[in-house]
């Protein structure tokens, strides 16, 4: 899914650059951004922890309403996001099983890296409002549709009886149980072309009853060039 992630990212940057040459009209209808983020995950499962930083992107494409004679305006468009959580001494078993839970790695056992990422492709809405000195106040939805999946294991191999005495990389995609839509409230606040970024999710990552009822809390800077 990075391919998809990268196309959409250049495909945004040509946008860019040929709305640079366009009329300053058009370019107001027009939003070019991406965020970048942490994602603390809320109530993961009693036992399980994840690092610190879970980083994630987001780009996306914005058409923008100006209303006549205001400093409102409505705006909508396309993204896509990266989600990722990054799992302390766990991993996910089986991402195939008809309910997904993590485990605890086996005693003896090291991972450099154990993580789950969901893809999303986003219909984010926005209110906007800016100020005689261009600061810019930002509050809005976003719904998404889950694309793709995959979880990926760096370290030790091993199996039900513990280490097998060789490193490993494992991926496997297309992680069941996961909830097909998300939606959630996002704001920001900034200057100019630079704001601190915020989104909550108003539903879980995974199905009810069939994995981990967390959620995300996203964190972090948007850059906004165009």
């Amino acid at each position: 899914m990075k391919k998809i992630i990268i196309i959409f990212t250049l495909f945004l940057a040509g946008f860019g650059a040929m709305a640079q040459t366009d009329t300053e009209s058009t370019l107001k209808k027009f939003s070019v951004g991406y965020d970048i983020y942490t994602t603390i995950w809320m109530d993961m499962p009693t036992g399980i922890k994840t690092r610190t930083i879970n980083q994630g992107a987001n780009v996306f494409l914005m058409y923008n309403h100006v209303a006549a004679n205001s400093k409102f305006s409505f705006a909508g468009g396309l993204g896509v996001s990266s989600e990722n959580l990054y799992l302390k001494d766990a991993y996910i078993p089986n991402i195939k099983a008809d309910s997904i839970y993590f485990s605890a790695l086996p005693d003896g056992v090291n991972l450099k890296r154990s993580k789950l990422n969901v893809t999303y492709l986003d219909i984010p809405l926005e209110v906007r409002y800016v100020t005689n000195n261009k600061m810019r106040f930002t509050l809005g939805l976003k719904f998404g549709f889950t694309v793709d999946s995959k979880t990926k294991m760096v370290g030790d191999a091993f199996d039900a009886d513990g280490t097998l005495g060789y490193g490993t990389k494992e991926k496997h995609k297309s992680v069941t149980q996961l909830e097909s839509t998300r939606f959630g409230v996002q704001a920001r606040v900034g200057y100019k072309w630079v704001h601190v970024y915020g989104y909550y999710s108003l539903n879980k990552v995974f199905k009810a009853d069939k994995g981990p009822e967390m959620y995300p809390l996203s964190i972090g800077v948007t850059f906004m060039p165009f």
